[in-house]
């Protein structure tokens, strides 16, 4: 079907059943036929799409070779029926039983779950949002990794961010889009949109032979074929694809907040690029920003930057965030602000694949035992309460879904100790809890302060393995009344924000 049918084709009718699903019905209708049924936002509805799975799709079709066989002699799907989606999906789903009845089995059936998590839970929580604006925002746009990022691209990150807004403001309403120039209320960028088009597009040609590139890196470096819905997205590096045929060319973004997911956490990937100084910045910044919103949304907390002290004659510092209760350490955190690589999500044995990202999860268990051990060796001076729980905060969820991985990482922190501070005993050790930053952020609106640590403290707890520490919260502690505002505003580092806010009111 992907074979004999036209690229452009296949995306418009893409496009339009994200649409028809997300509330934008009228714009699907010119488009594609559908049934009354189809247009709902219910993931339980039979009908329903996934993002995820038109995500799939788009990179079958970039990695599937075209026809060179006549017009006459190919059978190109009806791209106008909804019915055709709902085929192409069924195939999805029947290929993805077919190759998980060989990869999957009792013993390894957990480590499914956390990729299926890693495919799904991101799309479900969504990246065109207030907080992971800000956050986003936060870290990347200022100090050292602004100035790499203005340097190297030619534009700032807040820029690149208002023509991804504007790109897909406009793909909200239509599938197709020649170049923006009608800029508006924004037209001094209007000399930033070029340079932010290269970071968000790709002619489809090049985009066909990038993929392509990717999937074989990929395969090669597992050494096996990928799994069908496990295979690496181009979209998540150019989200609009460019066509030209006559005249000027003109781009679809068939997933339009993809947009978004590039020019907000897609940027750790260009930051990374700079070196250690400017991700040594970033990370600073995602220390900072944890200590900031901590404090912003639960402000009876003393939430302390981390305290130099000597040991053995090095410098060694106390963990990045300490949380206190009238003068009595309640909880500790370290920040790692690595992101998960491809094979981190997907990999069938990601503590090998991705093995230095889950090494700095276990440094970061590592350096809070050893706070709590030169605490009790009163190294240094704190009064930590006895259930003051290890917390580890990382950019993304790297033990999601997964206690066999959260276990491999404990192990691998054990194994540091042996080697590294043998004088750090079974008493300092205490259970970790593995926290993400969307999810500490999402916890700060729905949590008091006692809620926080109940749940944290919970979710060591036997019973809770594997669970993330939201769902642990929301289980052993009641709701909020009402779910607190967000304290921050984008309008910070973004104009526009603040004065389209005014327009709104």
């Amino acid at each position: 079907m992907l074979f004999d049918t036209d690229d452009a084709d296949t995306l418009t009718m893409l496009w339009a059943v994200h649409a028809l699903q997300n509330d934008r019905s009228e714009a699907a209708a010119k488009h594609l036929n559908f049934p009354p049924q189809a247009h709902t936002s219910s993931m339980d509805s039979p009908f329903a799409v996934f993002p995820w799975d038109i995500e799939t799709l788009i990179t079958l079709m970039s990695n599937t070779p075209k026809s060179v066989s006549p017009p006459w002699l190919r059978q190109p799907m009806n791209v106008r029926e909804f019915n055709t989606v709902a085929t192409l999906i069924n195939f999805l789903r029947a290929a993805d039983e077919y190759e998980a009845g060989d990869r999957v089995t009792v013993e390894n059936v957990l480590r499914e779950m956390h990729r299926i998590a890693h495919r799904t839970f991101a799309w479900q929580r969504g990246w065109a949002n207030v907080p992971e604006t800000y956050r986003s925002l936060f870290i990347y746009s200022q100090g050292l990794s602004g100035r790499y990022f203005e340097e190297t691209y030619g534009l700032s990150i807040v820029d690149f961010y208002t023509v991804a807004f504007l790109y897909m403001s406009a793909f909200f309403q239509k599938p197709w889009t020649t170049a923006v120039n009608d800029l508006g209320f924004f037209n001094d960028i209007r000399d930033k949109v070029r340079p932010a088009e290269r970071l968000l597009a790709a002619d489809n040609l090049d985009a066909r032979r990038e993929s392509l590139n990717l999937l074989r890196r990929y395969e090669k470096s597992a050494g096996k074929r990928l799994p069908i819905i496990y295979r690496p997205s181009y979209l998540r590096m150019r989200p609009m694809l460019q066509f030209t045929t006559e005249g000027e060319p003109v781009f679809i973004a068939p997933l339009p907040t993809l947009l978004l997911h590039r020019a907000t956490v897609g940027l750790y990937y260009d930051i990374i690029k700079g070196g250690t100084q400017v991700r040594n910045d970033a990370g600073a910044r995602f220390e900072e920003y944890c200590r900031k919103s901590i404090k912003a949304h639960c402000p009876a907390f003393e939430v302390s930057p981390p305290v130099k002290y000597k040991f053995k004659g090095n410098s060694v510092e106390t963990p990045d965030v300490i949380l206190k209760l009238d003068g009595q350490v309640v909880a500790v955190m370290e920040c790692k602000a690595s992101k998960l690589t491809f094979e981190a999500q997907y990999a069938e044995n990601p503590i090998e694949d991705a093995q230095n990202g889950y090494v700095q999860i276990a440094k970061a268990i590592f350096q809070m035992w050893r706070f709590f051990s030169h605490v009790r060796r009163q190294m240094v001076n704190f009064v930590i309460a006895e259930d003051a729980p290890a917390v580890v905060l990382t950019l993304d969820a790297w033990t999601l879904m997964s206690s066999d991985l959260r276990n491999a990482v404990i192990a691998e922190a054990r194994r540091m100790v042996a080697e590294k501070e043998p004088e750090i005993i079974k008493e300092d050790q205490r259970p970790p809890v593995f926290c993400p930053l969307h999810e500490l952020d999402h916890l700060l609106l729905v949590s008091s302060e006692q809620d926080l640590l109940d749940g944290m403290k919970a979710a060591i707890r036997p019973e809770y393995d594997g669970w993330a520490l939201l769902n642990v919260r929301e289980t052993v502690a009641d709701r909020l009344p009402r779910q607190k505002r967000y304290a921050f505003d984008p309008a910070e580092f973004i104009g526009w924000w603040g004065e389209l806010s005014k327009r709104d009111r």
